[in-house]
């Protein structure tokens, strides 16, 4: 297994959650249960994944947000799928790019923070 999927899910659950593991056609998902805190989803319950583009965390985070059940995406870039537990998840790629490289403590904290709710606003 990945050591930054394994940082990222000990990091998840530092911070309270009781994340989980599956696998999809680009890796290995890190997912947990999550109350959309901003934007025209606000409140609404999903659950969240995260998966990465490249090894190395934190220096490179993950670049797909996934999101069940799919929400509105307006902004583009994203596609759904079904886990073999039957449930429908979309894929969003959504790089933090340069907004992560500017934070001077990089870890799942400051990614649900800065770069999950500048995501909700955009959906």
């Amino acid at each position: 297994m990945s050591e930054s999927i394994l940082k990222v899910r000990a990091e998840l659950k530092s911070l309270g959650y009781e994340p989980f593991e599956f696998d999809w056609q680009n890796g290995r998902v890190v997912a947990f249960q999550y109350t959309i805190e901003a934007g025209s989803n606000a409140g609404t319950p999903v659950l969240v994944g995260l998966s990465l583009q490249e090894e190395g965390y934190p220096e490179y985070p993950p670049h797909w947000v996934h999101v069940s059940p799919p929400i509105a995406d307006h902004h583009g870039g994203g596609h759904t799928y079904h886990t073999d537990d039957g449930r429908e998840w979309l894929a969003m790629s959504r790089a933090p790019g340069p907004a992560w490289d500017r934070l001077l403590q990089k870890d799942m904290g400051a990614y649900i923070a800065e770069h999950l709710r500048r995501i909700w606003r955009e959906v």
